[in-house]
């Protein structure tokens, strides 16, 4: 499991450098298998906006900007054309350097006079699948809250340790950062501080009823329902935390529950009540020849042995493996429930073979996951959700 060190730290104090942290986590039990430095090839690269664009007279596919570095003005000329003027953008000065080695030198082009260079993702070291598609292919365009002239390693979260733990089978309890920082918490006797849970609950009624027709494999169902939806990105820090853990930033509802997942080990799921056909969730098996389209838009065959949740009409996600395209959480949704459960750990392996489909939440849930995880990440969800503004519970 990769783990972000700045995330971890937010949990429990670590006070010794990497190595010494990896040295002690490995010798109590808790194997590092490795870490890398983010950003580390990164000097001299801020923040800067975009103030004016000009046609270069000598060259039809360049312009030239200026660009306010918070403490000057430089020339740069580029050949970008996802940009505008009042674009916050990342500015290789100078004298900086970059991943793979590479050196920013003023110099000119065409005639024109360039004191550096605008940035895009894959020159920063940012996997361009992680971005916005307005950045793909093009400079990296900063959206929210930054001050010119930062350094874009403390800007972008670029100054970070990502560490690798091996785990063993019998330690799901570590498959999360919270899980993790009990085991750091124990090496270096240092308190564990648990992330903020409580929540604003609107209206404590629910519209929604569930209905479990086998326990066995589903012995624990919760949800909560959430007005008022507003979908926007999710905050920087949280699409980081992802990006770091190899999980893609979708919208600020998807990352919330991904966050949560990694946070406490236990996947959530949000379904749009608007897709919903009833007022009921009812958890049974799938019949045997039953088809149904995944998230990732593909036709699976399902028998009597999987696992299913229905709205009582039609079913609505895989139990445990992977939500429907007929309910997911798109830009337009208003009005969600979340789900948090508890499936029986050889019925989620089983189906997530059978159908050639491990998922974050598959990978988990075959482990195992411990009763009580499924409520404390909820209410740790619907916080993040009340707290960011984002929707009512």
């Amino acid at each position: 499991m990769k783990a972000p060190l700045k995330w971890l730290k937010k949990y429990v104090d670590i006070d010794v450098d990497v190595k010494s942290f990896s040295d002690a986590m490995t010798m109590s039990g808790t194997k590092v298998e490795g870490y890398e430095e983010v950003g580390e090839d990164i000097s001299n690269v801020v923040i800067g906006k975009i103030t004016s664009i000009t046609p270069h007279p000598d060259a039809d596919k360049l312009i030239i900007t200026k660009i306010d570095t918070g403490s000057s003005e430089v020339q740069i000329v580029t050949g970008a054309k996802n940009v505008s003027v009042g674009d916050i953008i990342p500015v290789a000065l100078h004298g900086s350097t970059l991943p793979g080695g590479i050196k920013i030198k003023k110099g000119k082009l065409r005639g024109e006079v360039s004191e550096g260079m605008l940035c895009s993702a894959k020159e920063l070291g940012i996997d361009e699948k992680y971005v916005d598609i307005e950045s793909r292919d093009g400079i990296l365009l900063l959206r929210g809250e930054y001050t010119l002239g930062d350094d874009v390693r403390k800007a972008l979260l670029l100054n970070d340790y990502i560490v690798e733990f091996e785990l063993t089978s019998n330690r799901p309890d570590c498959q999360s950062i919270i899980g993790l920082a009990h085991e750091v918490s124990a090496t270096l006797d240092k308190d564990v501080k648990l992330p903020e849970s409580d929540f604003r609950e609107i209206d404590k009624a629910i519209e929604y009823e569930v209905k479990l027709l086998d326990k066995d494999l589903c012995p624990r169902f919760i949800i909560r329902e959430i007005k008022d939806i507003e979908i926007k990105p999710s905050p920087y820090f949280m699409q980081r935390c992802l990006i770091e853990s190899g999980i893609r930033p979708i919208n600020n509802i998807v990352d919330i529950t991904n966050f949560v997942m990694l946070e406490y080990g236990q996947p959530l799921h949000a379904y749009d009540a608007s897709k919903l056909s009833t007022k009921e969730f009812v958890i049974k098996r799938a019949s045997d020849n039953d088809s149904f389209y995944t998230l990732d838009d593909l036709e699976r065959k399902l028998d009597s042995e999987m696992l299913m949740i229905t709205d009582g009409q039609k079913n609505i996600g895989i139990a445990g493996v992977m939500g429907g395209q007929n309910s997911d959480v798109s830009d337009t949704t208003t009005h969600i429930v979340l789900e948090s459960a508890n499936f029986n750990a050889d019925n989620i392996r089983h189906t997530s073979k059978k159908l050639n489909l491990r998922t974050e939440a598959s990978a988990r849930f075959e482990k195992g996951i411990d009763l009580s995880r499924a409520e404390e990440a909820i209410n740790r969800a619907c916080h993040l959700i009340d707290y960011y503004g984002y929707g009512k519970v």
